[in-house]
C-alpha cells in the first residue's frame, strides 16, 4: 500500500470551498467579503496552530533560560520567594472572586428587574461569593492570623 503525500494547499483549498457565499452578496457586501477573508484567515491559523505552538514553546523556554539569575538558583537565594508569590496569588483571586460576585449580583438585578432569566447570574454570584471567602479564609491563615468563630450565639 502506497502513502499519499499530504497536500496543505489542497487541503486549505477544500476546507475553504465547504463555505459559500452568495456571489451577489460578496459583490455588494464588504462586511461578507471581510468575513470571507477572516474565514479564510481562520482556518490559516487553525492550520498553523501546531507550528505555533512549538514555536512559541522554543521563545518561552529561549526567554527562561536567559531570564536565570546568574547564581542559578530560581528564587534568587531568597526561600521566601515561593510562599509571597503564593499568598499574592490567593490574595488577587480572593479580590477577582469579590467583584466578579458583585459584578454578577448585578448582573442578575438588572435581568430581574427586565423579566428576564436571572437565577444563573445570582448562583454564579452566590458560588463567586462563596469562593472569595474561602480564599479571604485561606488568606487569613496565610498571614498567620486567628480565625475568630464566636460559638456563644451572643448568650
Amino acid at each position: 500500500m502506497k502513502r499519499r503525500k499530504f497536500d496543505m494547499r489542497q487541503w486549505l483549498r477544500n476546507r475553504a470551498g465547504q463555505v459559500d457565499l452568495d456571489e451577489d452578496l460578496l459583490a455588494h457586501s464588504r462586511a461578507a467579503r471581510i468575513g470571507k477573508y477572516l474565514f479564510h484567515a481562520g482556518l490559516l491559523v487553525h492550520a498553523l496552530t501546531p507550528i505555533l505552538v512549538i514555536v512559541g514553546l522554543i521563545a518561552a523556554t529561549a526567554v527562561s533560560a536567559v531570564a536565570q539569575s546568574p547564581g542559578g538558583s530560581i528564587f534568587g537565594g531568597n526561600d521566601q520567594t515561593l510562599g509571597n508569590g503564593v499568598r499574592e496569588v490567593v490574595k488577587y483571586a480572593r479580590n477577582l472572586l469579590w467583584l466578579l460576585a458583585v459584578l454578577f449580583a448585578g448582573w442578575g438585578v438588572v435581568n430581574f428587574t427586565f423579566e428576564k432569566s436571572s437565577m444563573k447570574q445570582f448562583l454564579g454570584a452566590a458560588g463567586a461569593f462563596s469562593f472569595g471567602s474561602i480564599s479571604a479564609l485561606i488568606y487569613s491563615f496565610s498571614q498567620g492570623q486567628a480565625v475568630n468563630l464566636d460559638t456563644s450565639l451572643n448568650n
